[in-house]
């Protein structure tokens, strides 16, 4: 039986920088230090999908909200997640994620995409 994508979202993903930046291009008037300094941000926050509740850790400030699946296909999912105090608390915010193979996906702002790889269990 195959996992459907609310399945497929539990457990713990760590933002991969790597694949994040794979293709990403800076906008000509970033100068390199400023884009250094973007790209050190990601690597860091880590989510523990629970079936109630996400769990974050962002180079050690961590929070706890509730979320919610609005819509799954076969190879996404879309949430609605109560924002912890890093991302502006008492915000709601919608999230569409899509899988592939161990690692998923989620488009931020202006078209930018960030990459998460599966953390496995212990």
């Amino acid at each position: 039986m195959t996992k459907t994508p609310d399945r497929l979202l539990l457990g713990t993903w760590k933002s991969d920088r790597r694949r994040t930046f794979r293709h990403w291009k800076s906008r000509p008037e970033v100068s390199a230090a400023n884009h250094r300094k973007f790209r050190l941000l990601f690597g860091k926050l880590t989510i523990r999908w629970t079936p109630k509740y996400c769990y974050t850790d962002f180079d050690g400030d961590r929070s706890r909200g509730r979320y919610e699946v609005v819509a799954t296909d076969f190879d996404s999912i879309v949430v609605r997640v109560d924002a912890p105090s890093w991302m502006g608390e008492g915000e709601t915010k919608l999230y569409h994620i899509h899988f592939e193979d161990d690692y998923y996906w989620m488009a931020l702002t202006s078209g930018f995409v960030e990459w998460f790889r599966r953390v496995p269990s212990r």
